[in-house]
């Protein structure tokens, strides 16, 4: 059987709106509902030894109903800490998980007097309308869970007493829901309108970035390169008859080449922004530095690269163009490695060469050594050199988990 179009309609928008929050952004309200209800836990446990009034039937069928809890806030916090994926139908079993929880504990406590379920339902609505979508989903589970919580206060132990005004404190305590979901959902809708238009702008940042670096590589690099091959066709035809003539062409055959590698770092690095991993951007850097330079260089691989954040591989691409370049100009090395090490916990990065060393002043000089240090700092690591006169070797190590 069919089931009417504006059924249809309504169920095919309800599935949109689940879709819209992706794992990852579900992640930081599930850490929330974590500890808020690891909070509950420990206060309900307080109150069940706290000078303790309740028949042995009640204390069993409260014991039922928080080992239920420990299991289910177990397993989201399992997942989170493993960093399995987080769904929003997870969430949502975990929140009905919560209001079956609650109602049987206001169940087995005699319905509506009871003061202490009728707050748990609070934090429950309030934490369901932050990963709520959709503010008609939102109005939608706070009538559920009123209405269910209406239907027990009404028909659980003695019901309500129309003499103690218990009617009144019903639609009171119906009324704060609502409130308290309304509210939180709205907070909920502006940070996400805010974090939404922050990716936005930072796609469109990422955009203009990919379009500067295949404009360098069109027109000014193109125009470095071709300027180099004439100056070394020049260098070749001018056979050493005047030494001063020579002389100029060749330092401006070098600072081409360095040029040419200068401007590289804007066009390899755009290739971040475009989804490449850090080890394919190294080595077709590495590679560059070759041909440029004429300086063999390769990359050392080692362990599978984790996903690391388009801010991180973009700082440590840094990090390793700055070590090349430093070898580059100042080294007179015959060869140049970069190692690539993933650890469970830590990324190692480092650049090594054969060349004559730094001198005892390196640090002062410039400003290379200084952007690399704060690249790492910036990344939560650290960076160290070791220089002596078989070499240079910076290294770059960063927690995995901070990146």
């Amino acid at each position: 059987m069919r089931l009417p179009t504006k059924v249809t309609d309504v169920l095919l928008g309800i599935g949109r709106e689940f879709r819209e929050f992706s794992p990852e952004q579900l992640r930081y309200p599930a850490t929330i509902g974590i500890y808020v209800r690891w909070i509950l836990f420990a206060t309900c446990v307080f109150l069940l030894v706290y000078r303790p009034t309740f028949t042995y039937s009640t204390y069993v069928g409260y014991i039922l109903c928080l080992v239920v809890l420990i299991a289910a806030n177990g397993y989201l916090h399992y997942r989170l800490v493993s960093g399995r994926e987080i769904t929003t139908l997870l969430m949502l079993a975990v929140a009905l998980t919560d209001v079956v929880l609650i109602t049987l504990g206001m169940v087995i406590a005699g319905g509506f007097s009871h003061y202490l379920f009728y707050l748990l339902y609070y934090p429950v609505v309030a934490w369901s309308a932050v990963f709520f979508n959709s503010f008609k989903l939102s109005l939608g589970w706070v009538t559920f869970v009123a209405v269910i919580f209406t239907i027990v206060s009404l028909t659980v132990g003695e019901g309500l007493s129309l003499e103690a005004k218990d009617d009144k404190a019903l639609i009171a305590r119906i009324v704060v829901m609502y409130a308290v979901v309304i509210s939180v959902n709205l907070v909920a809708r502006s940070e996400r309108i805010r974090r939404l238009e922050a990716v936005a702008r930072e796609r469109e940042l990422q955009r203009q970035r990919l379009e500067m670096s295949q404009t360098i590589h069109d027109t000014t690099a193109q125009s470095a390169y071709t300027l180099g091959l004439g100056l070394e066709d020049a260098i070749e035809k001018a056979d050493g008859s005047d030494p001063e003539l020579v002389g100029k062409l060749e330092a401006m055959w070098s600072l081409t080449k360095s040029t040419m590698w200068a401007l590289r770092h804007p066009i390899d690095g755009g290739q971040i922004f475009s989804g490449s991993t850090l080890s394919e951007v190294l080595e077709a850097h590495t590679d560059t530095f070759t041909v440029i330079t004429s300086i063999p260089a390769e990359l050392d691989l080692h362990g599978v690269e984790p996903q690391l954040s388009t801010v991180t591989r973009s700082l440590l691409f840094s990090i390793a163009h700055n070590a090349l370049t430093n070898a580059f100009r100042h080294s007179d090395a015959d060869g140049v490695t970069v190692s690539l090490e993933f650890g469970e916990e830590m990324l190692r990065l480092s650049v090594s060469d054969d060349g004559a060393g730094l001198p005892d002043d390196y640090a002062v000089r410039g400003h290379g050594f200084r952007n690399m240090r704060a690249d790492a700092e910036r990344l939560g690591g650290s960076l160290n050199v070791e220089s002596n006169g078989n070499g240079t070797t910076v290294k770059c190590t960063v927690p995995i988990e901070q990146s």
